[in-house]
């Protein structure tokens, strides 16, 4: 709430000389005032006063207004720098600006594709968040929370129709996203089983998957050794999970052996009475020198 401040009004006092100077005092042996020392002591009582107001005429009123508040640095509502980074990025994927969201990338995460024009070229088509999914999510509340022991920041956002998630760190290339796509082929691939959302954000422009409330949130991660993999994972198989439902982090079960890969479950509950939407975001570590951090979301 906005408080305005009276005016502060500062009055000159009218001038009036002292009746006790102006008076003439009882002759005395001792001290008696002359007409001309009883003139001097009236206008000593009246220096400094104007003719007008030494005349009883109205004094003059100075009116001055106090000066707006400024509110403090505390008081404002200015985004954490990690909500910033997420917004340039949500806005640069809105414009199509590729180039721009590049910029904001980890050099970890900028290492996954082979070159800046290959991002360029799969930008929002590879799991990463699409023009229309940007647009949607820049205009949501963000919820953001630390993990893996202050590593890193979640920033996470929920729409109706959609649900998105950003990794947001400090790199050698300074505060930025480890936001990398899905490699088409091979590698780790990994899906979503509760949801039924499949891979990587595939159902992501049709809204909310099928979801079994009555069954823990799951997803399972292929072992890299069922791949023909000629390098090391770019997506990585998790010996663990963190989980955020809407910016709140939950637990994640033990994974458990699924064929020849792992499968995670999160047990997130039912449906609030009014049926909101709620996202679901899990975060894992890709690498050891140096880390970099993957996340993907689903909207239940």
């Amino acid at each position: 709430m906005r408080t305005t401040r009276a005016a502060l009004i500062t009055k000159t006092p009218a001038c009036t000389p002292s009746t006790r100077a102006a008076s003439p005092r009882t002759p005395s042996a001792r001290a008696t005032l002359t007409g001309a020392a009883l003139a001097v002591a009236v206008l000593g009582a009246t220096a400094g006063c104007t003719s007008a107001e030494a005349e009883g005429t109205t004094p003059t009123v100075t009116v001055t207004s106090a000066p707006e508040p400024v509110p403090s640095e505390s008081a404002t509502s200015a985004a954490s720098p990690a909500v910033e980074v997420v917004r340039e990025y949500l806005d640069a994927a809105a414009a199509g600006d590729a180039a721009a969201a590049w910029a904001l990338l980890t050099p970890e995460a900028q290492a996954f594709y082979p070159s800046e024009q290959q991002f360029a070229s799969a930008f929002g088509r590879d799991g990463t968040v699409t023009p229309e999914a940007a647009g949607q999510l820049a205009g949501a509340t963000f919820q953001e929370v630390e993990a893996l022991e202050g590593a890193v920041t979640v920033v996470s956002a929920t729409t109706e129709a959609e649900a998105d998630a950003w990794v947001v760190r400090e790199s050698s290339a300074g505060l930025r996203l480890d936001d990398a796509g899905v490699p088409s082929t091979g590698d780790s691939v990994y899906e979503w089983t509760n949801p039924a959302a499949g891979a990587e954000d595939v159902q992501s422009d049709a809204g909310a998957a099928s979801f079994d409330d009555s069954a823990p949130a799951s997803l399972s991660f292929a072992s890299p050794a069922s791949a023909d993999a000629t390098g090391p994972s770019t997506v990585g198989y998790p010996t663990g999970l963190f989980a955020f439902v809407d910016g709140v982090e939950t637990p994640v079960d033990e994974p458990v052996s699924a064929g020849s890969g792992r499968e995670f479950t999160i047990p997130v509950g039912s449906a609030s009475t009014d049926a909101a939407p709620r996202g679901l975001t899990v975060v894992w570590q890709v690498g050891d020198a140096p880390a970099s951090f993957r996340s993907s979301t689903v909207l239940l």
